[in-house]
């Protein structure tokens, strides 16, 4: 087997550390980000789908334009979540759900087709994490508040959130081209799965915070 096989497994299998620290974390974790635990632990069960699916049928694209969307309505909660004294924010972040289903269905039926990537689909949710990530961080420098920041789990799952789609819009915008240029595929495919290396990395720390807040407090 290849480097790159373990290395593409071993990107695969970094999911567990911030599922292992969430659990272990369970009854110190808010509502939210227990969703987002959820979410990580469903994120194994699409791993091994992929797996499954590549075996019998061309390619496992189906499951990569539902593992987008579940991906995107969970961060979107997590944000609305957090959002819950700006009532704007709330309601822009659910009118862009909503509006994030409709260019998913449209993805999958109509510009491309369900056995195609995504690209559409793939990049709006980039965009818009981006853009979710950097409002955070607007009113969390309004707030002046570094210190508390780095023990905010919130703060964790901002960062990793922003590493990881910021580091893979142009590999979501520009798949199709890509996969046509092996060279080009092998490198953006490398980029992805270190971002989600070091995403998990970052949400198991965010994890990790609610048993420091509970020592500090």
């Amino acid at each position: 087997m290849s480097p790159n096989f373990y290395f593409v497994t071993a990107a695969q299998a970094s999911v567990l550390l911030p599922i292992v620290i969430g659990v272990r974390n369970y009854q110190l974790v808010t509502p939210a980000f227990r969703l987002l635990l959820y979410f990580l632990m469903l994120s194994i069960v699409f791993e091994v789908q992929a797996s499954v699916v590549k075996q019998f049928y061309p390619n496992n694209m189906p499951g990569l334009h539902l593992y987008t969307l579940v991906e995107f309505l969970a961060f979107s909660a997590v944000y609305y979540s957090h959002f819950q004294k700006n009532s704007a924010l709330q309601l822009f972040i659910g009118i862009n759900a909503i509006v994030f289903v409709a260019v998913c269905l449209a993805d999958a039926f109509w510009i491309n087709d369900i056995w195609s990537l995504n690209p559409l689909s793939r990049s709006y949710s980039s965009v818009s994490m981006i853009f979710y990530t950097l409002v955070y961080f607007f009113f969390m420098f309004r707030k002046d508040t570094e210190s508390y920041s780095m023990t905010h789990p919130m703060f964790w799952v901002n960062i990793a959130v922003l590493i990881y789609f910021g580091f893979n819009t142009l590999y979501f915008m520009l798949g199709h081209w890509m996969m046509k240029h092996k060279e080009m595929a092998s490198l953006g495919l490398f980029l992805h799965n270190t971002m989600n290396i070091v995403a998990n990395c970052l949400f198991a720390q965010s994890f990790r915070c609610f048993k420091i807040q509970k020592a500090v407090s």
